[in-house]
């Protein structure tokens, strides 16, 4: 079915505005709950399995509109966007396929002596319905990633989408009616800070899974000590390029790392570390790959082919971050390009001479900044790694994968990459951070689990 039909509304209608959700809309939400766990609880794993498969089936037909639709809404260069809609496609099917029996045990229970006779069976139930509070960065496939583990688990869910990701998520919304979804089990809901923290504190919301900032991520946590929140949060994800990396396409990686979509994904690269016996040619050579892309038309109009970074979501935060740059520098930080800011387009920014604890390398900067720093062991670049109080994942560039795993043991992160950049993820992996990048864990088979319980059945056998 074409997009434009999916999303549009009644005859006469603008399909670019919405309406936002005010006190009588979350009661009217709150107070259907019950009939949509109903509907989900009475829904077979044969059927929400064959919902999510034609979900992603539609995803895939509607990926060049989807993807004009992130370029236009939050400004995503054409390429990553269409990337984000097949990712988000195969997150539904990923969740089709655990849909059918996820969770499901059988266990003996003659493996200790009081057991004989007596059998156990466990099953995964829903906890209830989940509250998916979702970023502007990656309005489709960040929402998959709420979405999609919450319909196979069979809990309902209740969407907060960005203010501007709401276009985004209204389309997904009518992709997943239209491949038969009840429309009991879904309601996107934009809304402002009160409605937002009435659905937080409401008793028939047990799961809140929220991506964002850490500060908000932890003050929910700390407004709901007894729900299952579920926090993907910060981070200054790095990269160590030790002595014995191999050349052959590191710049190309680092480069896409840390400018794809202006910085502006919880994993990309904002601190490179290289061993100070190549430190001054790595940079020249990292130095000169960004010119070319610069050069070659890679920064500007998010429309256009071969477009890597276009603006930032707004000017206002353009000139935040643009502003903690010039604040670095007058540190003694050093920037080995030019430093210009076009209203919301800042254009690339290599910092050099930064110190571990400066905001630059400390704080989630969220834009295209970058620094490059020397080491003079490994061990001092993982205690510099460490020496955050992020931890999402981190990247080590090696010749030798031995050296590469003995050193990922010490990281402090929740996931490690040899020879491959921080900002990769599968989306059937564990994804989530410790300290304060958040807790609790997505990949579909993960987020499952958060949103599930065991049920124990269990029975004996006469004679």
């Amino acid at each position: 079915m074409p997009l434009t039909r999916l999303i549009a509304g009644p005859e006469g209608s603008d399909p670019w505005r919405y309406a936002l959700g005010d006190t009588q809309t979350v009661s009217s939400v709150l107070e259907g709950l019950p009939q949509a766990s109903r509907v989900m609880g009475a829904m077979t794993r044969n059927r929400r399995s064959a919902i999510l498969a034609e979900t992603a089936r539609l995803l895939e037909i509607n990926r060049d509109a989807l993807a004009n639709l992130l370029v236009c809404e939050v400004g995503k260069p054409i390429a990553a966007s269409r990337f984000e809609v097949e990712r988000a496609a195969t997150t539904f099917l990923l969740a089709s396929r655990l849909a059918g029996d996820f969770g499901s045990r059988l266990l003996p229970g003659d493996i200790v002596p009081q057991g004989v006779r007596m059998t156990g069976m466990v099953e995964r139930v829903p906890i209830g319905p989940v509250l998916a509070i979702t970023p502007y960065n990656f309005p489709l496939n960040l929402l998959a990633h709420k979405v999609a583990p919450a319909l196979a688990s069979g809990c309902p869910v209740i969407v907060k989408p960005a203010p501007k990701g709401v276009l985004s998520a209204l389309a997904l919304g009518k992709i997943l009616l239209s491949a038969g979804l009840p429309p009991e089990a879904l309601s996107i809901v934009p809304c402002d800070i009160p409605e937002i923290l009435a659905m937080v504190d409401a008793p028939q919301i047990p799961v809140v899974s929220f991506t964002g900032s850490a500060d908000v991520g932890w003050s929910l946590r700390d407004r709901a000590p007894r729900k299952q929140v579920l926090l993907e949060l910060g981070g200054n994800a790095a990269v160590m390029v030790l002595n014995d990396a191999p050349e052959e396409g590191l710049f190309d990686r680092l480069m896409a790392g840390a400018f794809a979509y202006s910085g502006q994904v919880c994993i990309s690269i904002q601190r490179i570390l290289v061993d100070r016996s190549r430190y001054d040619r790595f940079l020249d050579g990292f130095v000169r790959r960004v010119e070319k892309m610069v050069k070659d038309g890679g920064v500007g109009d998010p429309g256009a082919q071969g477009t890597l970074m276009g603006p930032l979501i707004s000017e206002a935060h353009a000139r935040r971050v643009h502003e903690k740059v010039l604040s670095a520098m007058a540190r003694g930080a050093s920037s080995s390009l030019p430093v210009t800011r076009r209203e919301s387009l800042l254009d690339p920014v290599i910092l050099s001479g930064t110190d571990a604890d400066d905001p630059i390398e400390q704080d989630e900067i969220f834009g295209p900044v970058v620094t490059v720093n020397p080491f003079d062991s490994p061990e001092e670049a993982v205690q510099r790694v460490n020496h955050s109080r992020f931890g999402i994942q981190a990247s080590i560039m090696t010749g030798s994968l031995e050296k590469g795993i003995l050193m990922a043991g010490a990281i402090e992160t929740g996931g490690v990459l040899v020879n491959e950049i921080p900002t990769f993820r599968l989306d059937h992996w564990p994804y989530g951070g410790v300290k304060e990048s958040g807790k609790g864990w997505e990949g579909v088979a993960y987020a499952m689990e958060e949103m599930t319980r065991p049920r124990l059945l269990a029975y004996r056998l006469h004679g």
